[in-house]
């Protein structure tokens, strides 16, 4: 059958992208449109595309955004709990799709990460961030992505409020230590265990929040030792065979700000001319031929 894509948003640049990759070296991958799909479990578990139920691929890929992740992963395990090979395990992408559990594995695992509180009051975690973590600071949604759903708080009036209010929506959130970076961070791309390419990312003018969806100026950057290290051992904790790794510029050096299991490359390879897509098709192609895969 060949490989198999798993997207809500099949039209996407970065699909396209990774099909033309794998049409050049001679690999069939297929975009299915997770919208369409249904997972069941139990004494016996199948996938379905259409009511149709489909056979296993040599490999699939998630691309899982913010569009029912919990249903997109539960496609992903009844193909896992078949014994078909993925890049990123569903435990994987749970754990760096939640900023909570990305920063807590990696701090276990000895790894710089800002300061990071969570609790479930939030009268109480703003007494406790100001306590612990001093203002200004960072409140993140825990399933944030491209900056939408990161408030900078610079006055504890208004990280009551922005506490309170996500707390009404039913959103859970994690407080951060605001690290300053003068609107610039890095982004390392790691694939099968190595680093693809890097970019360093300006914050455009007014925006803190210095990632390419926010308006971002993107330009190659050559990760050194120290990044690349950083870069590939937080892919590595988190399970991650697929990853976007942020590094921010800290005071003490540099910081893990955030690992993407499912990481757009489009500004990144425009930038750096690194065939990202053929590393991520590379990647598979290698997983499907491996023992017992």
């Amino acid at each position: 059958m060949g490989f198999l894509l798993l997207s809500a948003r099949p039209g996407l640049e970065v699909n396209r992208r990774l099909v033309k990759a794998a049409s050049a070296r001679g690999v069939e991958l297929r975009v299915a449109d997770l919208t369409r799909m249904s997972a069941r479990c139990g004494p016996e578990t199948a996938v379905y595309e259409d009511g149709r139920q489909l056979r296993d691929p040599e490999a699939v890929l998630a691309r899982v955004g913010n569009w029912r992740p919990a249903s997109a992963l539960a496609v992903l395990e009844a193909f896992e709990s078949r014994g078909v090979p993925t890049p990123n395990p569903s435990r994987a992408v749970r754990a760096g799709r939640d900023h909570w559990r990305t920063v807590e594995l990696l701090g276990r695992a000895g790894l710089p990460v800002p300061p990071t509180l969570a609790g479930s009051d939030p009268e109480r975690l703003a007494a406790a961030a100001v306590d612990q973590l001093g203002l200004p600071v960072v409140v993140k949604q825990r399933r944030s992505r491209m900056g939408v759903g990161v408030i900078l708080c610079r006055q504890r009036d208004h990280l009551e409020a922005v506490l309170d209010s996500l707390w009404r929506l039913g959103d859970e959130v994690a407080v951060q230590s605001l690290v300053p970076t003068g609107g610039l961070s890095f982004r390392v791309f790691v694939a099968g265990g190595g680093v693809v390419a890097g970019a360093r990312f300006h914050a455009a003018r007014g925006e803190w929040r210095s990632n390419a969806a926010r308006g971002a100026q993107v330009e190659a950057w050559q990760p050194g030792a120290e990044a690349q290290d950083l870069a590939v051992r937080a892919a590595s904790v988190l399970g991650l065979g697929i990853a976007g790794v942020d590094l921010l510029p800290g005071p003490g050096g540099l910081v893990i700000g955030e690992v993407n299991p499912s990481p757009g490359f489009k500004a990144l390879e425009r930038a750096t001319g690194a065939d990202i897509a053929g590393a991520i098709v590379a990647h598979m192609v290698g997983l499907a031929r491996a023992p017992g895969s």
